[in-house]
């Protein structure tokens, strides 16, 4: 069993950043500000935020940090991550996505390996 202290100071986020055309920026950022007030009030969730960056586009940042890595893997598991990846979809190019897990850098096959355990 994981003691207090350990918990206390596992360090779990997910970034993802992503290209949207100029004309879709502000229906995209609504649309995640929107999405992270119903994330934020997840157990487990320390943070969720939007930024965004004017360059060839607009550049969008989506940040979550949660307690645990349990507590991410139950969100990508949820409905609510499937709303946030609907949205990236409509991304100009690919996105970069990195999960800051407490010893490890991971990318989009964590999403997959997560949801596989759905099965």
């Amino acid at each position: 069993m994981e003691s207090q202290h350990s918990l206390a100071s596992e360090h779990v986020q997910m970034t993802i950043e992503w290209l949207v055309p100029l004309g879709q920026a502000r229906a995209m950022t609504m649309a995640l500000q929107s999405l992270t007030s119903d994330i934020r009030a997840m157990r487990g969730c320390r943070a969720c935020s939007v930024s965004t960056e004017l360059a060839n586009g607009i550049i969008v940042r989506y940040v979550e940090e949660w307690r645990t890595e349990a507590d991410l893997r139950n969100h990508v598991r949820s409905e609510k991550f499937l709303r946030l990846v609907a949205l990236i979809e409509d991304a100009t190019a690919p996105p970069r996505i990195e999960f800051a897990l407490a010893s490890v850098i991971r990318g989009l096959e964590y999403i997959a390996e997560v949801r596989r355990s759905l099965a």
